[in-house]
């Protein structure tokens, strides 16, 4: 996949923004970080025995690792935001991803219609999946990296008791709709 012409489209933004008065861009200021080299992302990937989508995978291998990107932007690759989550373990990225359909506390259980707060946080609802940006108030946006919803994304709003529900895109639409958003 092709990812030319990204850092120009972030230059024209960040013109026609001169304030940074995009949601976000106070945080990224439309710039993105260096590619990442494809050793570091052998490794990161045998580490965590996955292969990362294709337009993931080239995205950052050609355009950048990390910052400008939707909401408060991208986050490193393997750089994660809170180190002692469970999603750096051995074995969480390979983990198949859980759901094929929108899941919430409330739509799994709707007898008991609550799982405590410390279960529903849990890291086993997002195995599988690999954290992209924040969008705020706890929510993030999830790239899944195995199992059948390989290459979609995924919103986390557990935070805020919304569950968790697919996108319906893969990354490079997500990334690309933001690009062309005014």
């Amino acid at each position: 996949m092709n990812w030319d012409g990204v850092r120009e489209r972030l230059a024209g933004l960040a013109a026609a923004d001169p304030g940074f008065e995009r949601f976000g861009a106070r945080e990224h200021e439309y710039r993105l970080g260096p590619p990442k080299p494809e050793a570091e992302l052998e490794e990161f990937e045998t580490r965590h025995g996955v292969t990362l989508p294709e337009d993931y995978r080239d995205f950052l291998l050609t355009a950048g690792e990390q910052g400008a990107g939707p909401y408060y932007g991208l986050y490193s690759l393997g750089a994660p935001e809170c180190p002692f989550e469970d999603e750096w373990r051995p074995g969480f990225l390979s983990a198949p991803f859980p759901h094929t359909s929108a899941w919430n506390r409330a739509e799994h259980h709707p007898a008991e219609n609550e799982i405590p707060d410390a279960l529903y946080e849990d890291q086993r609802w997002i195995a599988g999946s690999l954290k992209l940006c924040h969008f705020g108030c706890g929510a993030y946006f999830r790239l899944v990296v195995t199992g059948p919803e390989r290459g979609r994304l995924w919103f986390d709003d557990r935070g805020s008791d919304g569950g968790i529900s697919p996108v319906g895109t893969g990354f490079r639409e997500w990334y690309s709709e933001w690009l062309d958003r005014p």
